[in-house]
């Protein structure tokens, strides 16, 4: 385990197939080493300002638990992020098959929380005006009040107002915070937060 910043890189590749996807890509604060080590022929290259290789680092397999159909495997990799990162590639056999540049650094749109739906009283939408963009997502949490923790109701989602939050999943709490936290494969903020209060 390592501290610092790092992005948590989610992929999947296919040896026999020579091909790969960088699926996801959030921002971390702790790294996980491979026990076993890296798939040395799928890479990920960090690439700076004119094409000056960061890093690059043999991906970390996830090994199926029951057996698997298809030669695809689904892979997880820590890379460390700095100023001077640009974009991730993926390459396999030394042909890249997929890339990842981070999304816009600034928010566009405003996020707010929605009247209920008629019957649905216990569902509190997420509204606004936040478009889906490249390499942008988004996640949905909620601090009930006396809780230190903050619940994560819904993550990897490509705008805000297509989740809600269902105070029943809070019974007794007399008033909860609601967040809305946007990520750019790089770095990750806050763009909403309001008290609501029961």
């Amino acid at each position: 385990m390592d501290y610092g910043d790092w992005a948590q890189v989610i992929g999947s590749f296919d040896l026999a197939a020579r091909r790969g996807a960088i699926v996801s890509m959030l921002p971390a604060k702790l790294a996980f080493a491979s026990i076993e080590g890296g798939e040395e022929r799928v890479r990920l290259k960090g690439l700076g300002e004119a094409g000056a290789v960061l890093f690059d680092l043999a991906v970390n397999p996830l090994r199926p638990s029951c057996g698997t159909v298809g030669s695809e495997r689904m892979f997880e990799e820590f890379v460390p992020v700095t100023e001077a990162l640009r974009e991730v590639k993926l390459y396999v056999d030394g042909v890249e098959v997929s890339q990842f540049a981070p999304g816009s650094a600034e928010p566009i749109g405003a996020v707010e929380l929605a009247a209920p739906a008629p019957g649905r009283e216990h569902h509190i939408p997420l509204g606004g005006d936040v478009p889906a963009e490249p390499n942008v997502s988004y996640a949905l949490q909620v601090r009930p009040e006396g809780d230190t923790r903050w619940h994560t109701m819904a993550t990897g989602l490509d705008r805000p107002n297509v989740a809600d939050v269902d105070v029943n999943q809070f019974p007794g709490a007399s008033a909860i915070d609601v967040r809305v936290l946007r990520s750019n494969g790089l770095e990750t903020t806050e763009i909403f937060h309001e008290r609501r209060e029961f």
